[in-house]
């Protein structure tokens, strides 16, 4: 799927003097997960489940040029490996890799200061070329690959009475960024602290928590052709909203205010319980606010205010219909088991459970992730 990416960023370099233009993936359009979807799921977690990849956590402190150099130091090795062998085999041609890094250098202007100061300082201490650092944080604006899935629950759904999101993160690894999930934990200056899930070398968020327990995850869309950068890349729109929101509320505020570069979906929790799903496009946002009595859902469709139409989405469908079914007795073992039916084989590197209130995530990763174990992470003494 991502193989072919190459040569359309060559064409569209080519026959424009504009940054990189994507058709829309096959992920965002066709759900390989289990199709039955409206058969209750058993509630049982294997007790052979595979461990987990080993996940390193990294703390990084200071303003922009402190974090990108620390970040470095950590990780060096692997962000150099990731950009060589993983995006080598997305952009395998030297001339297209050569056009997409210089490519990647436009969204720069769109950057906030602090985060242009920590790529720039990540590829010096590496070392590598700024674009490649760039690219890094730009890709998966022009490549729209990631799939995933989510669902938030209030507290009354759980036996344990604690609200619980959860996710799969879906996505072509090519047997390389599987075995490099990273926990970054954050404290900017001036920012609030918070953890990305993610993959060394990346400083946005596609999954992550700050110190006040307001958590999110994104999902892709179908979308059009990407045209010139016109905002940051989403990953680090979204790290903006960990780093300055505290709530819900606060967060959708943001995204309204905040220009938006590219289509997606977004879930929202924070430590009370509230929840949203965030329907982003570069014109405008829409709002699905979570319900008393039932799950909040969101895969890769923008939906508006229908939660029941089926056929869409199987995974959307599956666990809506199972989520009416056991609402009141869904604790984190049924939500692993939720996880596992949904996942996409081959895809589903990661598998994780925020646990808002309490600051802790069950976080899995590795190839088809939500079949493994799932290690617990507190992170109120990082916060600390």
């Amino acid at each position: 799927m991502l193989m072919k990416a190459g040569r359309y960023i060559l064409a569209a370099i080519v026959m424009s003097s504009i940054s990189w233009l994507l058709p829309l993936s096959a992920a965002t359009g066709t759900d390989q997960s289990n199709s039955s979807a409206t058969k209750p799921i058993t509630i049982a977690v294997s007790a052979n489940a595979p461990d987990s990849m080993p996940v390193k956590i990294v703390e990084l402190r200071g303003d922009g040029v402190a974090i990108g150099r620390a970040h470095a130091a950590a990780l060096g090795a692997a962000i150099k490996d990731l950009n060589e062998k993983y995006l080598g085999k997305i952009l395998s041609d030297p001339l297209t890799r050569s056009l997409a890094g210089a490519a990647a250098l436009n969204f720069e202007s769109k950057l906030r200061p602090e985060h242009l100061a920590e790529i720039k300082a990540l590829a010096a201490a590496v070392p590598m070329k700024e674009g490649d650092a760039m690219l890094d944080n730009t890709f998966l604006d022009l490549m729209p690959t990631v799939a995933c899935s989510t669902i938030t629950l209030p507290a009354d759904a759980a036996p344990d009475k604690v609200a619980r999101f959860a996710r799969n993160l879906d996505f072509d690894s090519f047997d390389i960024a599987d075995k490099n999930s990273v926990v970054l934990v954050y404290h900017p200056t001036g920012s609030f602290s918070f953890i990305t899930i993610g993959w060394p070398g990346m400083i946005g968020a596609v999954s992550g928590m700050n110190e006040f327990g307001l958590t999110l995850a994104n999902m892709e869309v179908p979308r059009g052709m990407g045209l010139v950068p016109k905002a940051m890349p989403y990953a680090l729109l979204y790290r903006c909203v960990l780093e300055h929101c505290k709530t819900v509320d606060q967060a959708i505020k943001f995204l309204a205010d905040t220009p938006r570069q590219t289509a997606n979906n977004l879930m929202l929790m924070d430590a009370a319980g509230n929840r949203a799903v965030v329907e982003i496009s570069p014109d405008k946002i829409t709002v699905r606010q979570g319900q008393a009595g039932v799950a909040l859902i969101s895969t890769n469709h923008q939906r508006g205010q229908d939660t029941e139409t089926t056929g869409k989405c199987d995974r959307y469908d599956f666990l809506n219909a199972t989520a009416h079914q056991t609402f009141g007795k869904i604790g984190q073992t049924q939500l692993i088991s939720m996880l596992e039916h949904v996942q996409q084989p081959g895809l589903t590197m990661q598998s994780m459970i925020f646990e808002p209130s309490n600051r802790v995530v069950y976080l899995a990763t590795g190839s088809n992730a939500a079949d493994r174990k799932y290690v617990k992470l507190d992170m109120k003494t990082h916060f600390k």
